[in-house]
C-alpha cells in the first residue's frame, strides 16, 4: 500500500473514531436511532392489543315489542361487535344517548315491524351511528347490515317453509339463491396491530435517523475549529457509513420486536427486507443531511424536521391509498422516503411478497443519490462560510 493509501485510510479510520466519540458524548443519538422505534413498538402495541374492535355501546329502542322484535334484539345482543347497554323508553331517550357519546350506535324497531313482516310486506329498521369516528361507524354499520340480512334470510324461510310445508333449508335456497364467501388475505382477522404497528414503528424509526444524522451533521457549523483539516466529502462519506451501519442494526431491530414481541408475521423472505431497509437508511440519512445542511444550528433544525413526520405518514399512503390522492400530491409523497418504505414492507410482512419492491429499491436509491447531490453542495458552501465567520472574527481591524 502506498504512503497516499495509507495516509487516506488513517484519516479515515480518525473520522469514523471521530463519529464515534461524538456519538458517546452525545447519548442522544443511540437513544433517538433505537429508542424512538422500541418505544412505539411498545406503546402503540400495546394500545392495539385488543387487535380489533368489538362491544361497541348500542342502545334499542323496540317500538314494537313483538316476538320477531325481541328476536332480532336478540342477534344483536349475541354479537360480539355490539354491546347492548340499555334499552330505550322513547325516540328521544334513544337520541339523546347518541348525541352525548354515552352510547356509538342505537337501533330503532318501528312500532309496526311485526304486522308489516306476518302480511308479507317488508319493514325498515332504522341504524344510527355516531359518525365523528369513522372506524366505528364502518364496523358498526358492516355488522348490523350482517345481523339485519341474516335475521332476515332465516325469517323469511321460516315463514315460507310454513306456509308451502318445505323443509326450511330448502326455502332458504329459493329465497336468497345466491351466497357468497367472504375471505380476507393478509389480515385475516381485521386486526389493527397488522395494519398500523408496522408503519408507526417505521416512522418513528425514520425520525430516529434524522434526529440524530441531524446531530451530527449540525455539529460541524457549531464547531468548525475541529473539522478544519477534513474535506466535505470525507465528512460527508464517514457520516453516511457511520449512520447507516446503526441504522440497519435499528431496522433490524424493529423487524425483531415486530415479529417477536406482537406475533406479526414476516412471510417475505429476510434478504429482501433488508435490501429494501438498507436502501431506505442511505436515502433517509441523505434526505436528513441535505435538510439539516440548511440549518447552522441544532435547535433550528429540530424545529424545521418536526413539522415532517406526519404530512410524510399521511402522504406515505399508508393509510388513506395513494391512488386516491390528487395528483399533484401523488407526487410530493414521491419525495419522501416513507412514501416508498412503509406499504412495501407491510405486504413483505404480511403477503410475502410486493409488486412494488423493486421499483420501491430504485426510487430510494434515486432519491438518495439526489439528496446525496444537493447536500454536498449546501454543505460545502455552509462549511465554507462557517470557516469565513471564524476566520474573520479574529482578524484585528
Amino acid at each position: 500500500m502506498e504512503k497516499g493509501e495509507k495516509l487516506t485510510m488513517q484519516l479515515m479510520i480518525n473520522l469514523f473514531q471521530r463519529e464515534w466519540q461524538q456519538c458517546t458524548h452525545d447519548i442522544r443519538r443511540f437513544i433517538f436511532l433505537f429508542g424512538a422505534a422500541a418505544a412505539y413498538l411498545i406503546i402503540f402495541g400495546l394500545l392495539y392489543v385488543p387487535n380489533i374492535i368489538t362491544h361497541v355501546p348500542c342502545i334499542i329502542y323496540d317500538n314494537d315489542q313483538s316476538a320477531i322484535s325481541r328476536q332480532l334484539t336478540r342477534e344483536f345482543e349475541d354479537s360480539d361487535s355490539f354491546h347492548v347497554i340499555s334499552y330505550a323508553a322513547s325516540k328521544e331517550e334513544m337520541l339523546s344517548a347518541l348525541q352525548e357519546k354515552r352510547v356509538y350506535a342505537a337501533i330503532e324497531i318501528p312500532k309496526d315491524f311485526s304486522q308489516k313482516i306476518t302480511i308479507g310486506d317488508s319493514s325498515t329498521l332504522l341504524f344510527m351511528v355516531n359518525g365523528s369516528n369513522i372506524i366505528l361507524t364502518n364496523v358498526t354499520s358492516s355488522a348490523a347490515q350482517n345481523i339485519t340480512t341474516h335475521f332476515s334470510d332465516r325469517l323469511a324461510s321460516q315463514q315460507a317453509a310454513l306456509r308451502y310445508s318445505l323443509d326450511q333449508q330448502t326455502a332458504l335456497q329459493r329465497i336468497a339463491p345466491i351466497q357468497y364467501n367472504f375471505r380476507i388475505l393478509n389480515n385475516s382477522t381485521q386486526g389493527y396491530t397488522l395494519f398500523f404497528l408496522i408503519g408507526l414503528a417505521l416512522v418513528a424509526f425514520q425520525q430516529g435517523i434524522f434526529f440524530s444524522v441531524g446531530a451530527s451533521t449540525t455539529y460541524e457549523y457549531e464547531h468548525p475549529e475541529l473539522r478544519s483539516k477534513f474535506k466535505t466529502e470525507q465528512l460527508l462519506l464517514i457520516k453516511y457509513i457511520f449512520y447507516w451501519i446503526l441504522s440497519m442494526f435499528s431496522y433490524g431491530m424493529v423487524v425483531f420486536l415486530c415479529h417477536v414481541l406482537w406475533g406479526i408475521p414476516i412471510k417475505a423472505p429476510l434478504w429482501q427486507i433488508s435490501i429494501l431497509g438498507a436502501a431506505f437508511c442511505f436515502s433517509a440519512i441523505a434526505f436528513c443531511t441535505f435538510f439539516a445542511s440548511l440549518f447552522r444550528k441544532e435547535m433550528q433544525f429540530v424545529r424545521g424536521i418536526i413539522m415532517y413526520p406526519v404530512p410524510a405518514f399521511i402522504f406515505s399512503g399508508y393509510t388513506w391509498p395513494a391512488a386516491s390522492m390528487p395528483p399533484v400530491m401523488q407526487t410530493l409523497a414521491a419525495a419522501f422516503p416513507l412514501s416508498w418504505l412503509s406499504n412495501t414492507a407491510r405486504e413483505l410482512f404480511l403477503s410475502g411478497e410486493s409488486p412494488h419492491l423493486k421499483q420501491s429499491i430504485l426510487a430510494l436509491i434515486i432519491l438518495g443519490i439526489i439528496c446525496s447531490i444537493l447536500a454536498y453542495i449546501t454543505y460545502d458552501n455552509g462549511l465554507k462560510e462557517t470557516r469565513i465567520a471564524i476566520k474573520n472574527k479574529f482578524i484585528i481591524p
